[in-house]
């Protein structure tokens, strides 16, 4: 414990508050040498690891909801036709939902172009063979 010694404050101005100078002060403290010390004692080892653990599962729970990856914009031409056709068919997606959806799973065109890319990754195309479009078209039998 601590308790304030020799405060400097007057009580004749301003009705006993002091003087302005003396707010800015830091009062001077010093311990109080008869009252006894509550010494925590130190914690074991075991409820250590415990709240290590635990602490360390819940960042792990954490980590996980966040490893969603981070969206870029890409810039790419495309037909008037393909454009308005990713539109139309969004818009049919999302017409088919009798139940409000969240806005998270919502289709727009941009979602239909990233299942697109899922697509021709998980096509059966030999990337190193491909030189042109047309190749590309053959190998989907597009």
């Amino acid at each position: 414990m601590y308790q304030i010694v020799g405060s400097e404050m007057s009580t004749k101005r301003m009705g006993g508050m002091g003087k302005l100078s003396d707010f800015g002060k830091t009062p001077v403290v010093s311990p109080v040498i008869n009252e006894p010390v509550n010494e925590v004692a130190p914690a074991s080892t075991e409820a250590v690891v415990t709240n290590t653990e635990v602490v360390a599962k819940k960042v792990a729970n954490k980590t996980k909801k966040v490893t969603q990856e981070k969206l870029v914009t890409v810039n790419i031409k495309i037909k008037r036709s393909q454009q308005e056709w990713l539109a139309d068919t969004a818009q049919t997606v999302r017409s088919n939902n009798t139940d409000p959806v969240s806005p998270s799973d919502r289709v727009f065109p941009q979602h239909l172009i990233g299942v697109a890319i899922e697509l021709l990754k998980n096509a059966d195309v030999d990337w190193e063979k491909v030189k042109t479009l047309t190749e590309l078209k053959d190998c989907l039998k597009l």
